[in-house]
This record gives C-alpha cells, structure tokens and sequence, in this order.
C-alpha cells in the first residue's frame, strides 16, 4: 500500500511541474476554423457582437499589443514561441483603423528583432518592449514609426526559464509608473545594465513597475502564480488574474499573496493574502485582466473584471463586490460554474476549441479589443504553427455592445495635438480609455520640460470643484504624474471627504521613500481615527515604505482596531510593516503585541521575537 502510494505521489508531482506540462497537453478535439467562422461560433450575452479586427496571415502569433494617442494597436508578433533563442525576429507592427468600422486598413513594420518579446507600451517618445534578459526602450521621437536607432536596455537580469512566465502585461498605472507582471517559476534578478548581484531586485511571482523618467525598478506586490494581466479600477486599485492557484486577486502595494509555489523572498512572511473570489471556473488556465471602464457597454459592467480562459475557450466577467478594506468576486450575470460535466459558462463561449484569448482593453469607441493566440495546444505549444496554415494563425477581435445601434465610428485622432486645457477636460470624459492616454501625455510634456502651469491650474479646479470621488482622482493622479503635488496639497487631499483620495494622497506622498513631518503626523492621526478601512489599508501600504522611526507612530494606532481583526486584508498588511521593527526594537515590538487588538499581530510579533538574537 505504501508503496503504491509513493509512486502515485511521484506521478502526482511530475504532473504537476511545469516541465511535465510542458510535453503532456493534448491537441484540442476541434478542426481550425477560419476568423470568420470563429467568431460565427462565439455565443455573446443578448445584444453584443464581435468583428475580426485583424487575423492571420495579416497577424500572426499575437502575445500582446498596446494602443497609442492615435488609437493604433503596436502589435507583438512573438515568432520565438516556444523557444526562448538568444536572438530572436520577433515583430512589432502597427495597425490602424483609418475608417473607424472596427476592422484594419493599414499595417506597418516598426522593428522586427526581439527576443521572445511578451510586454509592449508606448509612451515618452518610444515604445517599451519586454524580451528577457531585457527591459528594452526602443526611441521613436520624431514619430515616423521607425526606430530613432538601436534599443535601449533600461534593464536586465529578467530570466526566461518558464516561458509562459516572462515579463508580461505592460500598463500604464494611474500613478505614471509602467506596470508588469512576471510568474512563479521564472527567476529574476532585475537591475540597470552593470548593477552588481547584491544591489539587484529578486524576483519570481508578482506585480512589479518602473518610473519612465526617474528610471526607478521596484517590486509593487509579491506572490501569485504565472499572472498574465493587471488592471486597475475607477478607484486606481489594482487586480491581477492568476493561473493554476485561484483566479483573480485585488492587489494593494507592499501585499504578499498566495503563491503557486516557493516561498515569499522574507522567510518572516509566515502567512500570505488569498483570493478574492467566491467561486470557480473550469479549468485553471487565466489570460488577461481588464476592468471595463468604457462608455460602450451596459453601466452594470464598469468596474467588472474580464479575462480570459485558455483551456476553457471562454471570456468571463467577474462582478465585484467592496468587502471591507478589499473586494470579493463572483459570478457575473452570463456566466456560471461547470456542471455536470461540463465547462460552465462564461461571458463568450466560443465552439471553436481553438480560441486562446489572451489581452483584453477598452477601445477609443467603448468596445474592447481582445487578442487570440489561436492555437491546437491549449498552452506549451511544441510544434510550430506553420504546420497548420503555412503561415501561422493569430487574430485580434472587436466586441461592442451594438442593442441600441452600432457605436459611433471613432477615427482622426491624435490626442497629442491637443491643447492642455483640452487634455484637462479629457479627465472628465466617461470613456477611461480618453483619461488614460490624456494623462500620460500631460506627463510627457511635464517629462519634456514644458510648464504644467495651466494644467496645473485645470486638474486643481476637478479637484476641488468637481463633486465625483472618481473624477477628483483623476485630477489627483494627473497632478501628480507632472510633479505638481508639494506638502500643503498632500495635507489638503489628506483632510478630503473621499476615503480613496485619502488613501492615494499618501500613496503619491510615499513614491520615493520619504515623508515630511507634518504628512506623517497627519497621517497618524488617520491611523488613530479614520473610519475607512481603505485608507487604513494605505495606511498600512505606506508604512511598509517609511523608516523606522516614523513607522513605529502609524503602526500603534492601527493595531488597536479591532474592527480589523477580521478583513482580508488589514491583519496581515499590518504585519508586513511591523514585521522589521521587531528585530530593531524587540522590546518595543512586545508592547506592541501587548496592545494589539489584532490577534494576528500579537501572534506574529511573538513568534519573530523568538527567532530575534
């Protein structure tokens, strides 16, 4: 019995490791269809249609695309799959829209020499690409879509030993900062080109970013699995979707959560933040995470979550619900879980076996562009795909919500001609897509050189005069992507009457390390007496930030809340900024956990004061 039990074990653990499933996935039992009659066997929620944007031989092996000011999709075309070479011929190209109808006119060659590349953005006259070893930054500033010259390399140490888990999913947050993610079984030890080993960021699973113009790498979150998309919502929180382990996760700075395997870089970490979700998918395989913000679909979808599922051949949409200091998940109205030997229901069920949805955002008209890897393999793909058409297969969809009439065409825009008052009013706009690419333009010229002064003068007046939490966050994030946030506004936004622009004006505040006196005593008296377990849950993101003498003050009052003994979230973010005041002051930290009101706290500061010599 032991022994059958044993290999049953070995067998179990083999097929669990990503080399087992890397040669053990079988081809999909469906034949290829065409782009056409793909998206004739996709079955959408009542009064939804989808286009073939591009497909195959126009596109092919599509692993990612980011939009510009124009509206145009810079499209990688990752040729290297499944290998990872040291020189690659990996492509980006350019498609556009010229008339606006949801399909593409016009495709251009930008650079065609990538290394297994798997992350793209555009922005401050250039794109970043994601071909590991390297964060490259590719200049284009004269806008002629075509290389200024040969890339540069802002990083290295980005390791490729599970090439489904490189660096992926490039997006620009709220704060001004490119965000990525990176998965669990690929080992990175990132830094500037030159940086010695002991002076570089590790990295294995999580959400990480980099400062366009402060040329600053850190690690936002720690954990997860092979994460593939990462969105933020109207309120600037983040969401990443996971493989393998739990689906969907709310992310908040300085977190650790639930890993696929391994354990978190500090061996003090004793426990990690789990899943947000209340329910299950088939299958385990999640590609891609957008937070609808468009102006296109129904109202109920914004701030839903959709993402893909490879295995499953599906789009799903999570509906989410504030719980606390953070959220739950659920199913949303078109989709539920599998039964009776079925694969459930999602918000697109496609017949065509083939479908491998990956990246999904919200187009410049409301619709949403999702990229289709299209493939016989559901993952770890082993033959190439020549084999099927000659020339590979790969499409790019458009969905839109088409009940009360087709959209109106969107086309001739170049939001970098604009004026800084109209990039200002663009904040207002119900379409996030317009917000985000207004945004980042202002950050550019601040970037440039050029006076902020009447965008200054803009984004204060949405500020302060406009009534809307959400829109009072744009101007916030704007103001702060140009550099136009000092102390006596931090303090002003600290004293708001909107709990998430509290907790951002100290998120800005704590960029790079660094408090004034007077914004950290502010925000101990928040720590003491704040009613929001959001900006608690700041607070205690903040705090993971400070330095010690200025730490010990918010973490005191935190831990006397009792209502927090209970949150997702709260007991263990307090613990991660309490966790190194331990070994600094061990007698401190036991009067500490002799206040505490958090049993998780008291628990974790005895158990660290043990291992403290």
């Amino acid at each position: 019995m032991l022994r059958s039990q044993l290999v049953l074990f070995f067998f179990l653990s083999i097929a669990s490791s990503p080399a087992f499933a890397q040669i053990n996935r079988t081809p999909s039992p469906g034949d290829y269809m065409k782009p056409a009659q793909t998206i004739e066997n996709m079955i959408l929620p009542e009064g939804f249609a989808v286009k073939v944007f591009a497909a195959e031989p126009d596109i092919v092996q599509p692993i990612a695309y980011a939009q510009d000011a124009r509206g145009r999709l810079w499209v990688i075309e990752n040729l290297s799959y499944p290998n990872w070479k040291k020189e690659g011929s990996d492509r980006i190209v350019i498609l556009e829209d010229v008339d606006g109808d949801g399909k593409f006119d016009t495709k251009k060659l930008f650079w065609d020499k990538g290394n297994f590349a798997t992350g793209i953005a555009v922005g401050f006259g250039g794109v970043y690409v994601g071909t590991p070893p390297n964060l490259l930054f590719i200049p284009d500033k004269d806008g002629d879509d075509k290389p200024d010259g040969e890339p540069v390399v802002l990083l290295d140490g980005w390791g490729a030993h599970d090439t489904h888990e490189t660096l992926n999913s490039f997006i620009w947050g709220p704060d001004g900062w490119l965000y990525g993610c990176q998965g669990v079984f690929t080992h990175s030890k990132v830094g500037k080109p030159g940086t010695a080993d002991k002076d570089r960021v590790g990295l294995n699973a999580g959400v990480w970013r980099y400062h366009p113009t402060k040329h600053i790498f850190e690690i936002f979150a720690e954990g997860g699995s092979n994460q593939w998309g990462v969105d933020f919502n109207d309120h600037g929180q983040a969401f990443i979707t996971a493989c393998v382990i739990p689906h969907i996760y709310h992310v908040a700075q300085g977190g650790r959560y639930k890993r696929q395997a391994g354990s978190h870089f500090n061996p003090n970490t004793y426990a990690d933040i789990q899943t947000i979700r209340t329910h299950s998918h088939f299958a385990s395989a999640f590609a891609g995470c957008m937070v609808y913000l468009g102006d296109n679909f129904p109202a109920e979808y914004r701030n839903q979550i959709f993402m893909n599922n490879i295995h499953a051949n599906k789009i799903h949409v999570d509906w989410i619900e504030r719980k606390g200091s953070g959220f739950t998940a659920k199913f949303g109205p078109s989709d539920r879980a599998p039964k009776d030997g079925d694969r459930g229901a999602g918000w697109m069920n496609s017949k065509d076996q083939w479908y491998r949805g990956l990246n999904l955002q919200v187009a410049p008209d409301g619709g949403v562009f999702v990229c289709d890897w299209y493939d016989k393999l559901p993952c770890h793909q082993v033959k190439p795909h020549d084999q099927t058409t000659g020339f590979g297969t790969g499409r790019i969809y458009k969905f839109h919500y088409v009940k009360n009439g087709a959209p109106e065409a969107v086309k001739d825009i170049d939001l970098a001609k604009l004026s800084d008052a109209q990039l200002v009013k663009l904040q207002l706009h119900k379409n996030d897509w317009w917000v985000r690419q207004a945004r980042l333009i202002m950050q550019e010229r601040a970037a440039a050189g050029k006076s902020t002064d009447a965008l200054k003068q803009g984004l204060l007046a949405i500020l302060r005069d406009n009534e809307d939490e959400t829109r009072q966050l744009r101007a916030l994030w704007a103001l702060h992507a140009i550099g136009d946030i000092d102390e006596a506004l931090t303090l002003e936004l600290l004293a708001s009457k909107h709990e998430h622009v509290r907790g951002w004006a100290m998120q800005c505040e704590m960029e790079d390390f660094k408090v004034s006196e007077a914004v950290a005593a502010k925000m101990a008296q928040l720590a003491k007496d704040d009613a929001s377990p959001v900006v608690r849950l700041y607070l205690a993101s903040a705090a993971i930030r400070m330095d010690t003498n200025q730490r010990w003050a918010i973490v005191e009052e935190l831990i006397k809340h009792e209502e927090d003994k209970a949150d997702q979230n709260l007991p263990l973010m307090y613990w991660y900024a309490i966790e190194p005041l331990v070994a600094a002051d061990k007698t401190r930290a036991l009067k500490l956990a002799a206040v505490s009101k958090v049993p998780v706290v008291r628990e974790y500061i005895a158990r660290r004061v043990a291992t403290v010599k």
